[in-house]
């Protein structure tokens, strides 16, 4: 019975170091990017400031997303414009040096899995002469989707001057790692990204040892 259940014990081993080991690994992050530019080419660097739609307004999710967008855009050489002391005491606005005005937006949803089949699943073995199927429960668990949308404006005009979106679907929901990754997708490229949709691939670094 020792003699057995040993090697029992080390594909066991085995198999959970793989797992623990896929958690940490890198992840190429493959996202469907499409942009657009309207009027004279952007340009860079370029100061702006964040615009919000009466629905985003103090929401803490939109301060978040802002928040990863901000990096996003200073990777394309974009940079908040200063703030200064607003109408209402206490608060503050974007000086009127901002050059463009952004509008962005963020979609997760979860997404039926690519490999979940038309039925709950089904099999079939053979033994001996004979064959034999069965049904049984066979479910994928969800994949998701995360999608991102940016809008830069002419702060003096309103007329929009670039508008990119990027999206990916894969297995994974730890949106505070993936978000910036697709928001990095979207803005590659600017200010003159190609025609049409593309696919932009990004590795995500594995997460080190103890991360949270």
């Amino acid at each position: 019975m020792k003699t057995l259940l040993r090697p029992c014990i080390a594909l066991l081993a085995a198999a959970l170091l793989l797992v623990l080991g896929g958690c940490a690994a890198p992840r190429m992050i493959d996202s469907d990017v499409q942009s657009f530019v309207s009027g004279a080419q952007p340009l860079r660097p370029a100061l702006y400031r964040f615009e919000r739609l009466p629905s985003q307004d103090h929401s803490a999710m939109q301060d978040r997303l802002e928040a990863l967008t901000t990096q996003a855009l200073a990777k394309v050489q974009l940079t908040p414009a200063p703030l200064v002391s607003g109408a209402i005491a206490g608060t503050a606005v974007a000086a009127p040096t901002a050059r463009y005005a952004v509008q962005v937006s963020a979609q997760i949803a979860s997404v039926p899995s690519p490999y979940q089949g038309p039925s709950l699943g089904g099999a079939w073995w053979r033994h001996g002469d004979r064959n034999w199927s069965g049904f049984g429960l066979a479910l994928e668990p969800p994949w998701y989707r995360h999608a991102v949308h940016l809008l830069l404006s002419d702060s003096a005009s309103g007329q929009p001057v670039y508008e990119t979106s990027a999206s990916f679907v894969g297995p994974w929901s730890d949106s505070a790692r993936l978000l910036p990754v697709v928001l990095d997708a979207a803005l590659q490229g600017y200010p003159n990204p190609p025609a049409g949709p593309r696919k932009v691939v990004i590795e995500l670094p594995g997460e080190a040892p103890g991360a949270p």
